[in-house]
């Protein structure tokens, strides 16, 4: 999956700072048909204060890099946001409270530190959708600008991976959790509903799919997007 929106380049980088620019020259080159164990993948999560992409803010965030068929944990990142806005009804989910945040990066030194980081990479995340909806609303608050990354839902690549699993009534109607599927994988799961617990639990989801798709010689970007 691709969310570069078609943009000209003149466009996208007019009156952007050197950092934007960069992200983009490196981003731009990645090649569907490029070897798998070449590309670097960034796993992330994001907790925020609700569901509306309009409204809520993220809050806390964290990425885990793979490359060549590794997961590298000293290379991971994660940090908090504070936000003027913070929505209670959403602790139970999160955990997180607003003096958790108060200490954060604020929203726009929070892009400028990400962004460089995916710069080059494959984002890949559980349902991934709505992490980049975020991010990318707060992109374009700050700088006008979205995400091009190519971009891999583990949800979306289990179904592709075991097909023959949606036949049935279980999944036929709604994509497994992420619980599920590590459960099915038999990864066990620590500090759920924490972004880098999350991230840290798609990394290896992610490797376990990989790992299937290669025994299946699948084995370039195209055949995981």
């Amino acid at each position: 999956m691709w969310f570069f929106n078609g943009n000209s380049k003149k466009k996208l980088l007019s009156g952007q700072p050197e950092w934007v620019q960069d992200y983009w020259e490196q981003t731009r080159r990645i090649h569907p048909k490029t070897l798998l164990r070449e590309v670097e993948f960034e796993v992330i999560d994001l907790e925020a204060t609700g569901l509306d992409v309009y409204k809520d803010r993220i809050i806390s965030y964290a990425s885990v890099p793979v490359q060549n068929f590794e997961i590298l944990p000293n290379e991971s990142f994660s940090c908090y946001i504070s936000q003027s806005y913070f929505d209670r009804q959403s602790i139970p989910i999160h955990g997180l409270l607003r003096r958790d945040i108060e200490d954060g990066l604020s929203e726009q030194a929070f892009l400028e530190t990400i962004v460089p980081r995916l710069s080059g990479k494959v984002i890949v995340g559980h349902h991934i959708g709505y992490d980049i909806a975020m991010i990318n609303q707060a992109l374009s608050r700050h700088f006008k600008f979205e995400l091009i990354n190519p971009v891999i839902d583990t949800g979306d690549l289990y179904r592709k991976t075991f097909p023959s699993k949606f036949a049935y009534d279980r999944y036929r109607q709604q994509m497994p959790t992420l619980d599920e599927i590590a459960r099915e994988f038999e990864i066990k799961t620590h500090h759920r509903h924490s972004a880098m617990g999350d991230a840290t639990i798609t990394a290896f989801v992610f490797m376990k799919l990989w790992k299937r798709a290669e025994q299946e010689n699948k084995i370039r970007l195209k055949h995981l997007l």
